[in-house]
């Protein structure tokens, strides 16, 4: 029967050939490409060449933690470094709003792409391809179940009065609509008169998000008045 304990065991510890660390590397740059595709199809800020960079790094790092000896010093560290690095680098994506704060779903998939990178880099190339299969499918399904299975979707229909100032308030109000990943939403734009615009909003959110997306909406300078389909009126904090 043939040996298949490379299928478990470390490439690192098990093959000695000049070949293995080309190998692991390439294998960590696909890891990043396969959890990469899910972010950069939903245009997020980490995609394909940042989480493919951040699963190469990480295994590039790791691998160089072999070439320490307890007599040159501790490999450990390095592995403690990469943590500490990808903290600050995840924090960068991490935007703050009024009532929202958005990219934590991206920095926690840069913080695991680096997860898988240092798995890759210490030789366990089987185990980081199906880490990175697993996030992806992950991601995938979560985001169905909140835009299409979530028990508390319901369609709402909004319009939205607001003063153009040349474009600069559609501009604000498109802002808010991507960081809410409005899923399936119709947006129909229009100016009713020289001056003014008007949005109407069609959509299928779950209701926590809903109350957090008209508050944006509302937040935003020069927004007049939010209508809703049955002429529920839900006045802007700014005065028109």
């Amino acid at each position: 029967m043939a040996n298949c304990s490379w299928i478990w065991e470390s490439w690192q510890t098990r093959e000695s050939a000049p070949w293995v660390d080309p190998v692991l590397a390439l294998a960590a740059v696909l890891c990043g490409l396969l959890v990469g595709g899910e972010r950069q199809r939903r245009e997020k800020p980490a995609g394909l060449r940042t989480l493919s960079l951040v699963c190469l790094g990480s295994a590039i790092f790791t691998m160089m933690s072999f070439a320490f000896t307890t007599t040159t010093g501790d490999s450990g560290r390095v592995a403690a470094q990469i943590v500490t690095g990808i903290g600050f680098l995840g924090a960068g994506v991490i935007l703050h709003g009024r009532r929202i704060v958005s990219g934590v779903t991206t920095a926690a998939i840069i913080w695991v792409a680096a997860a898988i990178g240092m798995a890759v880099g210490a030789g366990y190339v089987l185990a980081g391809l199906g880490l990175s299969i697993l996030v992806n499918r992950f991601m995938v399904v979560i985001f169905l179940y909140e835009t299409r299975w979530h028990p508390d979707l319901h369609a709402i229909d909004y319009t939205l009065e607001f003063d153009s100032h040349a474009g600069l308030t559609r501009i604000r109000l498109e802002r808010v609509l991507v960081d809410y990943e409005l899923t399936g939403a119709s947006l129909s734009w229009s100016e009713p008169s020289a001056g003014t615009g008007r949005l109407r909003l069609q959509m299928k959110p779950a209701r926590v998000h809903l109350y957090e997306l008209l508050g944006e909406l509302a937040d935003v300078p020069d927004v007049r008045s939010i209508v809703q389909e049955r002429c529920e009126l839900i006045k802007a904090s700014n005065p028109s």
